[in-house]
């Protein structure tokens, strides 16, 4: 017997056209499928989400790595992703392309594939990034295995839009080299947290934050077999809600900061941070 790929996938509302940022846990699935005596081929799911989505719709798979902030080169075609191991998957296929930045890139397939390799986008959150390309064409992400505190990136964007005090935009600079082999120093950015504080994802209870963003209609679940996971978040509505929290909230709904929750109870100093 073998995982129903289309099945984990379609109950969560990916329909034909759709945009999808895929966030999924290999090592949940496997659990899932070993313990059932399930065959898992990551090769056929990927075939599955480009079949769903059809090439009317965007497949983004992700390939964060963070290994250029410490001096390591970065090599386009063979960095490897260090958020999950379906993005490796997709890194050795000839039908993906891989955006640019090189602490948050993309494996894609698509209507848009083209044009989002294409960016150049230097920062990693702000406006013209893959991020921004999220938010303003209604995607979706799609998350297997794993939950909305460790997959839902997009607070990030929310947090460069919102201008946060607890955050500001910090220069890496190394080598990189391109699709083509042309190995150059190039200079990218990204928005960090000062070394002296302390900054986390709120601890509130995972189930409270699921219910809320169920409630609001911003997220869709559905369990496969009653034990595995799958779910999507609308990114810009679910964006405009994060905005809203850190303008207007505190942002009590996604940020700890010195172990308290929101910022303002925090009481930052922004004279004593250390950049």
């Amino acid at each position: 017997m073998e995982l129903d790929y289309k099945k984990l996938i379609s109950n969560v509302g990916i329909n034909k056209g759709d945009i999808i940022d895929v966030a999924s846990d290999m090592v949940s699935i496997m659990m899932f499928c070993r313990k059932r005596k399930m065959d898992f081929d990551p090769e056929k799911l990927i075939d599955a989400l480009k079949e769903l989505v059809s090439e009317e719709g965007t497949v983004m798979i992700r390939m964060f790595n963070w290994d250029f902030c410490h001096g390591t080169d970065f090599d386009i075609r063979t960095t490897p992703s260090k958020v999950g191991a379906l993005g490796n998957v997709a890194l050795k296929r000839d039908d993906f392309v891989r955006t640019a930045h090189p602490l948050y890139s993309w494996m894609v397939w698509g209507k848009d594939a083209s044009a989002l390799s294409s960016m150049d986008n230097k920062c990693a959150f702000g406006k013209d990034t893959p991020f921004d390309y999220l938010y303003k064409n209604n995607a979706k992400q799609l998350t297997i295995g794993n939950t909305v505190a460790d997959a839902c990136t997009q607070m990030h964007h929310a947090e460069a839009v919102a201008h946060v005090i607890y955050r500001y935009e910090k220069e890496f600079s190394g080598r990189y080299t391109d699709k083509d082999g042309n190995t150059t120093d190039r200079t990218y950015s990204m928005y960090v947290r000062p070394l002296n504080l302390r900054v986390e994802n709120t601890n509130t209870d995972e189930g409270w934050r699921r219910q809320t963003l169920l409630k609001k209609g911003i997220m869709k679940e559905y369990m496969y077999e009653d034990a595995l996971r799958c779910s999507s978040i609308l990114l810009h509505e679910v964006t405009d809600f994060f905005v809203d929290d850190l303008n207007n909230n505190e942002g009590k709904f996604i940020v700890d900061v010195e172990g308290k929750n929101g910022y303002v109870a925090a009481g930052i100093d922004v004279n004593k941070l250390e950049y």
